[in-house]
């Protein structure tokens, strides 16, 4: 019935995995076809990989990577093209090939834009407009365009056929477990681990300053700064780890990390899982000033925002407010029952599920 594409291994995902588990909760019939860059997963009759190792933020470092993984979805699309009818791309690194797979099978394609990808990329010159070039021929073949954030709309100057919202809003249909008291300060981050969203800072600052316990995890370019974290009883890191324990971890901490550094354009307009996951846990976030995160982390009283340097993180850590914490906790959580508990329920069964079931065969 339905294709979905990432140029991920897909778990861990929040993301895709959102729709994953709404196609098996609904036994709707599905393949993935991902990438599996450090060679860990198993293929499946219904789950494919691309195996080429590969590293994340390599940029321009992973061209002949992307360009290898482009043909085998395009092979492996046409290989199972009787098996579904829609194809869901997630991201421009998958879009292409199911634009082609459009035009040659006429399938139905979802694209999901999770990051707008001139301005997450920082692309400039020729290259940019080539792009552009590309993403009007994406946007206009697409049946349906999702993006991640209301205020992405102005990112969008192609007009869709469709165009839905949905936020990275975790999907839960219960309630999580009781938060544990900690000792001390402790701040948690589960994610890709790459430049661009202060980690640096939150890991140099961990690694001098034993006031703070820090619960890491995730993949990325910045492992290497964590390799030695045996040297720290401050620090723990969990490496890469499925949705389910990165709530747990996060559950498990007082103030959950979502940084970003405006240089990049996109992070301006951010929409991190972690914003949601913290309403929901009722947990109060540290975030950036200037970007929507922080205009809606203000407006609410759900969190901290500062500059991004790293001296502004010592300021905000070296003053923060147990009670502070608690008031922001409760916030959040307020926050989360009243507008978000059901939003994404509520989209894939009445967005997301009619549009294909109408192209079911």
């Amino acid at each position: 019935m339905i294709a979905l594409l990432r140029s991920t291994d897909g778990n861990p995902d929040s993301r895709f995995e959102k729709y994953v588990n709404y196609l098996q909760e609904k036994n709707l019939p599905y393949i993935t076809v991902c990438w599996d860059r450090k060679g860990n997963k198993n293929e499946t009759n219904t789950a494919f990989y691309y195996k080429r190792p590969s590293t994340y933020g390599k940029r321009y470092g992973n061209v002949g990577g992307l360009l290898g993984f482009s043909k085998f979805l395009f092979k492996t699309l046409w290989k199972n093209r009787k098996r579904y009818s829609v194809i869901h791309a997630c991201d421009f690194d998958t879009v292409v090939p199911a634009i082609l797979i459009h035009i040659f099978l006429r399938k139905k394609v979802i694209y999901d834009i999770f990051d707008w990808y001139v301005d997450s990329r920082s692309v400039k010159g020729i290259l940019k407009w080539v792009i552009y070039t590309l993403e009007f021929f994406n946007i206009k073949m697409s049946e349906a365009v999702i993006i991640c954030e209301e205020e992405r709309r102005k990112q969008i100057i192609f007009k869709p056929k469709q165009l839905w919202v949905l936020p990275n809003i975790p999907n839960y249909k219960t309630e999580q477990p009781k938060t544990q008291t900690n000792e001390k300060l402790t701040i948690g981050y589960v994610g890709i681990l790459t430049s661009g969203r202060g980690l640096e800072n939150l890991i140099n600052y961990a690694k001098s300053n034993n006031s703070i316990n820090l619960k890491i995890g995730g993949f990325g370019a910045l492992e290497s700064m964590l390799q030695d974290v045996e040297r720290y009883e401050n620090i723990t890191y969990y490496g890469s780890v499925p949705y389910v324990k990165a709530l747990e971890i996060l559950n498990s901490v007082d103030i959950v990390y979502a940084m970003y550094q405006k240089i990049n354009q996109n992070h301006i307009l951010a929409a991190p899982n972690k914003y949601y996951e913290g309403l929901y846990l009722g947990k109060p976030i540290v975030t950036t000033a200037g970007t929507i995160v922080g205009e809606k982390t203000l407006k609410y009283k759900t969190g901290f925002v500062i500059e991004e340097t790293y001296e502004d993180l010592t300021n905000l850590l070296e003053r923060i407010d147990d009670s502070v914490i608690a008031e922001y906790g409760k916030n959040a959580k307020a926050l989360w029952n009243d507008k978000y508990s059901t939003y994404v329920e509520d989209f894939l069964n009445n967005t997301y599920l009619p549009l294909i079931e109408k192209y079911a065969k």
